[in-house]
């Protein structure tokens, strides 16, 4: 698969989670796909036409993509699954949490310079904690890298009343 090497996923995609549900969706399209191109082939009418699935944005893009405007095909299709399959065992991963739910160009911009920067197929799982009250948490592996703003309060506890005082 020389396209393999060329494929990059949209930013909208960024977690282990969003590329299994991704996964799912093209694999239900390429049932009914599957199913829509055998009744062709067999010449059956019938009366009541399944319509294709609904995909997500996300999902179209990504069939899009891979087709690099070939016609769709089974075997394409199948193709991309593999693919898909592939790139959630072996994709690096690692867990950012904030202190609040990210927006979506927020996730986005992350993604993206992580993608850049870091590894072209890196996922991120996305957490919220509110106790860490601003900056970042980064999980890689057993190793945690915290940026939070809790640990710079606690780390200046002896400080904080002086500041406090000041205010």
């Amino acid at each position: 698969m020389a396209k393999t090497a060329e494929f990059r996923l949209d930013e909208s995609v960024s977690s282990l989670q969003d590329l299994k549900s991704l996964g799912l969706e093209i694999e239900a399209y390429a049932k009914w796909f599957n199913h829509a191109a055998v009744k062709r082939q067999a010449g059956v009418k019938s009366r009541k036409n399944a319509a294709a699935p609904a995909l997500s944005d996300s999902a179209s893009s990504v069939i899009t993509s891979w087709s690099k405007g070939q016609p769709q095909t089974t075997k394409l299709l199948d193709e991309l699954i593999a693919y898909l399959d592939e790139y959630a065992a072996n994709a690096p991963q690692f867990t950012i949490i904030l202190a609040a739910p990210p927006t979506a160009t927020l996730k986005k911009t992350i993604v993206r310079w992580c993608r850049q920067n870091v590894s072209a197929r890196m996922l991120i799982n996305f957490q919220f904690n509110s106790t860490i009250l601003g900056g970042m948490v980064v999980r890689v592996g057993s190793h945690i890298y915290d940026w939070s703003f809790r640990k710079e309060i606690l780390a200046n506890a002896a400080k904080f009343p002086e500041a406090l005082r000041r205010v």
